[in-house]
Order: C-alpha cells, then sequence, then structure tokens
C-alpha cells in the first residue's frame, strides 16, 4: 500500500464554530477530588443526542496523559442501527474498571503519578466527525449526530486551561480512540511544544478498502487545513498519512502502535466496510512496515487475536520474543531509545512472568 503523506495543518481548524462550547461552572484541576472526577460540559452531546460528559483525574502536573477512549464506529444504515457497533453514551463510573495504565496503585505503572484526562467517546466517528446523518425513514429513522471534534474540544479546552506546560506528555487512544489520538496529535504537540511527548495508537491501525465512504460520511476533512483535506487520496492512506506527516512535522516526540497479528475486532470492522477478512492482515504489515522507516516512529506486533491493550492487565504480562509491552512502554515514557518488536511465531502465547 502506498502511503501519501498527509500536509496536515499543524494546528487543526478546531476553533470558530466548534470551539465555542460552554465550560460553565466545571471546576479547576487544583479542585478536583482524589480519582475519577467526570465532567459534563454544556452544549456537547453524544451521537443520539444525550450529554457528554469527560473524565479527569488529578495527578503531578508537570505530568500529563491525554487518553482517547474507544467504542466502535458507525457510518451507514446497517452499522447505525446496530447498537453493538458503537458506544452512543458516556457512562459515569466505568473507568474505575480499567486496569492497565488505568490501575493506578500497581506500582509497575509507568503513568500511575500522572495527571490523566479521557476524552471520552460516543460520537461513532472515531473522535474525527462534524456532521448529521439520518439512516432509515419515518418511524423507523435513527438520526446520528458526529460530534467527535467538537467534544474533543471542549476537553482540550479544559486541559489547556489546567496544565500549562506539562514537562512530560502522553497522548494515547485505544481501538476508535487510537484515531482520535493521532488525529488530534499535532494539534496538541503544537500547543504543548516544549514537552517530551510520545503518541500511541493502541489497536487502531486505519486498515479500511480504498473505497470506503466513512471519512466522508464523518465529514473528516472539515477540521483539516484545505491543503490536508485535498491531498488526503483515500479511506486507506488516511491513519498511516497522519503519522507519516505527523512524525516528520514532530521529530522529537516518539510515535508507536500497537496492535496483535490477528486482532479480531480491527478484521471484523473491515468486513463491515467491505473488506475480505484475509487481505486484513497483509494490509496492516505493509502499514507498519512502511511507517517503521522513520526515526521516530515504532511499533508492537504482539501474538493472537486480542484486542487492545492499554486498559488490561495484558499490559503487564504481553510479551514478544523476551520483549516484555510494559518495559517497551516504559522505556519510550522516560524518553528511551526502543526498537520496534515483531513476533515471528504469532499463535504461540508468551506472557511476562514474575
Amino acid at each position: 500500500m502506498r502511503i501519501r503523506y498527509v500536509a496536515l495543518c499543524l494546528t487543526l481548524l478546531l476553533f470558530g464554530a466548534v470551539g465555542a462550547l460552554a465550560q460553565g461552572d466545571l471546576p479547576a484541576a487544583a479542585d478536583l477530588d482524589d480519582g475519577w472526577n467526570y465532567l459534563t460540559v454544556e452544549g456537547a452531546t453524544c451521537a443520539r443526542g444525550t450529554p457528554y460528559t469527560f473524565a479527569a483525574r488529578p495527578g503531578d502536573p508537570e505530568k500529563l496523559h491525554i487518553y482517547f477512549q474507544g467504542g466502535g464506529a458507525c457510518w451507514d444504515n446497517f452499522t447505525c442501527r446496530m447498537a453493538s457497533t458503537f458506544k452512543s453514551t458516556t457512562a459515569v463510573g466505568e473507568l474505575e474498571e480499567y486496569q492497565g495504565v488505568f490501575d493506578f496503585a500497581n506500582p509497575e505503572n509507568p503513568l500511575g503519578d500522572y495527571s490523566v484526562a479521557v476524552i471520552t467517546y460516543c460520537s461513532a466517528d472515531v473522535h474525527t466527525g462534524e456532521a448529521t446523518a439520518t439512516y432509515g425513514e419515518g418511524s423507523e429513522a435513527v438520526e446520528v449526530t458526529y460530534n467527535g471534534v467538537a467534544n474533543t474540544r471542549a476537553v482540550l479546552d479544559w486541559v489547556y486551561a489546567n496544565y500549562e506546560s506539562p514537562d512530560q506528555l502522553v497522548i494515547s487512544g485505544s481501538s476508535a480512540g487510537a484515531y482520535g489520538a493521532i488525529y488530534h496529535a499535532a494539534s496538541i504537540l503544537d500547543h504543548y511544544s516544549e514537552a517530551q511527548a510520545i503518541v500511541l495508537g493502541d489497536a487502531g491501525l486505519g486498515v479500511t478498502p480504498p473505497d470506503w465512504e466513512g471519512l466522508d460520511v464523518w465529514n473528516m476533512s472539515a477540521n483539516l487545513s484545505e491543503a490536508a483535506a485535498s491531498e488526503t487520496s483515500s479511506a486507506d492512506s488516511f491513519n498511516a498519512g497522519l503519522y507519516a506527516h505527523s512524525a516528520a512535522a514532530f521529530p522529537n516526540a516518539t510515535f508507536a502502535e500497537y496492535t496483535s497479528t490477528a486482532d479480531q475486532v480491527q478484521i471484523g470492522f473491515f468486513g463491515f466496510m467491505g473488506g475480505e477478512s484475509e487481505d486484513w492482515a497483509p494490509n496492516a504489515l505493509r502499514h507498519l512496515d512502511t511507517l517503521n522507516a522513520m526515526d521516530n516512529y515504532r511499533s508492537y506486533l504482539a501474538w493472537g487475536d486480542s484486542h487492545t491493550i492499554l486498559a488490561y492487565d495484558l499490559f503487564y504480562t504481553m510479551q514478544v520474543d523476551g520483549v516484555r509491552f510494559r518495559d517497551w512502554f516504559a522505556d519510550m515514557v522516560s524518553g528511551e531509545s526502543v526498537v520496534s518488536v515483531a513476533c515471528e511465531d504469532c499463535e504461540t502465547e508468551e506472557f511476562h512472568r514474575p
């Protein structure tokens, strides 16, 4: 797959109509309670019109983790009428169930003392949309509002107001959130230009059929610069193009992706998009191999068919050829150099055992 560089505007055009959601009476970070705080933004909504609530957890103000939550996606009558294909509300209390880098009691957690802002997900557009669509007719009609960009902007407005200049910055996202992380990474990195930063996409490689229309349905290009929108060739190059451009534009930041070699969720959505399941893996490998040629991009290709790692205990136990994912990630966070990791026997499980 030929990757075309996307001329992404470093500060995405997220102001104007999408930048004015009221912050209302949101508390300052210094006034948050210990643990998770769920903050509802006036005027922000989910795909089905319910209020939008994001989450924040206080920690060291010099260390900031901005996490884009996952939860599926929808783009046509079939996927948008299936409740199981996307998360349509933000649920207070759900983050208490997360593990991995959200297990703050685990002394091995490399982000255990970080301040955390979770850009929760309920917009069905992998955090990139600004559009409304109606599927079906009459009493059977379903309206979906793709508010991913506006909701993200609302959270980042609060983050920027409360964390002026952290020394260390982690931008990450899982599944649908992996797309949001790289889509918004350039504007966040531009804002925090002095921070030691990494961007990690967790199980969202963007392997899609070239004629898939989801990005157009979401109006994804509306919040890219005119040049970036005109140079985005097709859906199958969009995600890789963002990584390629952003890695080149921010050479002091580290960009990385994690995936299992037979990720059943990514393969399943590839099928919903019209692709053949057997085509996903070779395209995924081509995606990783192409980007691994860049000096500040790294990848971790794991065995098996599991989906995502950051919010699971697998974060601590996954190991490939003796390289534990937790250690690989922790080294990147601390600014150490790491190499890309890829399983050879990708069907045999290998776990770290203390």
